[in-house]
């Protein structure tokens, strides 16, 4: 899972405190009513290095998406 909440140069903040709080969800690439995971907010609400510190057990093959809430932060297919 790659996630793409890090702020490079110029771009804006994906991790406002409103989104920081809210649950990740992780769901299946072609079927987003399909949960495959689901994390709760840690103390202090998530980070990028505390998304990408995660060891989700998604089978190699199998795509999926991630969301904060209903902010899309990252998939396996980047």
């Amino acid at each position: 899972m790659k996630f793409i909440t890090d702020v490079i140069g110029d771009e804006p903040e994906l991790l406002t405190p409103l989104i920081a709080m809210e649950p990740l969800t992780i769901v299946d690439l072609f079927d987003r009513s399909v949960v495959l995971f689901r994390y709760e907010v840690p103390l202090g609400g998530w980070s990028h290095e505390s998304l990408c510190s995660l060891d989700i057990p998604i089978p190699r093959l199998q795509g999926a998406d991630a969301y904060l809430g209903q902010e899309w932060v990252g998939s396996t297919e980047i």
